[in-house]
């Protein structure tokens, strides 16, 4: 056989075999490929609509291209977590951009990411930052319940999730499925925060209410689906994130939002930052610095604060639009980022099979 020819078959396995696998885990591509060193690749579960514009913004400034690999609403980052863990010893990618935080404290943990300290990181507090510096948070998003303003005023909207737990919320609460995005890292840091006899319980009682003792289907897919169906009729309240409400209130439903904490035990509000991390052995390692540091200054934060999803920059000095929180204005739920990370994985899987009743 020609060699050339057997060299080019190969090739060609290969990438089909890729294309198989990325498909499989729900991943796309989005952009144009550039010679090395003038490109970066960056795995992102973050909504297309701003990290598009983001990366637009950067090839601008920069003159470097970027390729973005992102995955769907109901996964969420688990097809990206999947596909770096097996691209570990030689990543196709050079940045890992997410949308929250849990996932990225599993990978940090698994050795996947390389130290650095960016410049452009000065001022943010250090409750958003890695001790060791492999990720970096910044412009977060809040646990919320929405609310159908057709049905509902604020000031009947529950004083906390454990006001879920009575009968007159029976069959009108939902919530998305705690298997994947910021649901999970929601719930697991509440079982932990309460204890897993208390949290299981808690979330057993609530399953029982929402659901109307199993005769309505209350986990949704994902936070869109929630806001869809409070948006529609189908309930009147669900547990969703800042930037769900605001995308629906755009489009014109009928949506309120109010800040959420459990209760006593379990005080302040559950936030979500945005993190990010360079991919250790990374292919573009420059370029990889140069997209973070566009990501961490001030300036994109004060951006993102602007834009349709309004996250909340984490540093004091960043101005945010009239209406807009603070951070300052909010008392963040407290959890253990390291417990939460050892027991993730295991306890979703638990959690995920309790509310939607497979196991009692």
């Amino acid at each position: 056989m020609d060699r050339g020819r057997a060299m080019s078959g190969e090739k060609i396995f290969v990438a089909v075999a890729a294309v198989v696998v990325l498909a499989a885990a729900g991943l796309m591509f989005i952009g144009p490929s550039a010679p090395a060193g003038r490109s970066v690749v960056v795995y992102t579960s973050v909504d297309p609509e701003y990290a598009q514009a983001l990366v637009r913004r950067f090839e601008e400034r920069t003159g470097l291209k970027v390729a973005m690999r992102t995955d769907s609403e109901e996964t969420k980052t688990t097809g990206l977590l999947n596909m770096l863990r097996l691209q570990k010893d030689r990543p196709d990618g050079d940045v890992f951009w997410n949308g929250e935080l849990s996932g990225t404290l599993l990978l940090a943990a698994e050795g996947l990411f390389e130290p650095y300290a960016s410049p452009s990181a000065a001022g943010i507090p250090h409750a958003f930052l890695d001790p060791e510096r492999r990720w970096t948070g910044f412009g977060c998003r809040a646990r919320v319940l929405v609310y159908n303003t057709a049905k509902l005023k604020r000031e009947e909207i529950p004083a906390n999730l454990e006001a879920l737990l009575d009968p007159k919320w029976r069959g009108r609460f939902c919530m998305a499925r705690p298997l994947f995005g910021t649901t999970r890292s929601h719930t697991v840091a509440l079982v932990l925060a309460l204890g897993e006899e208390r949290g299981f319980e808690f979330l057993r009682r609530l399953r029982e209410n929402a659901s109307a003792g199993g005769a309505k289907e209350w986990i949704m897919p994902g936070n869109s689906h929630v806001r869809d169906r409070v948006a529609d009729g189908s309930f009147d309240i669900g547990l969703t994130d800042t930037d769900d409400v605001y995308a629906g209130q755009r489009n014109g439903m009928p949506l309120g939002f109010s800040s959420i904490e459990f209760g006593p035990d379990w005080p302040g509000v559950y936030l979500i930052p945005n993190t990010v991390a360079i991919l250790k052995g990374c292919p573009n390692p420059e370029a990889a610095r140069r997209f973070v540091d566009f990501l961490l200054e001030p300036e994109t934060e004060a951006w993102l604060a602007e834009q349709g999803a309004r996250q909340i920059p984490v540093r004091a000095a960043v101005p945010v639009p009239a209406g807009l929180p603070t951070l300052k204005e909010f008392q963040p739920a407290v959890q253990d980022l390291d417990r939460v990370r050892e027991r993730l994985e295991e306890l979703s899987e638990r959690i995920d099979k309790l509310v939607r009743g497979v196991e009692p």
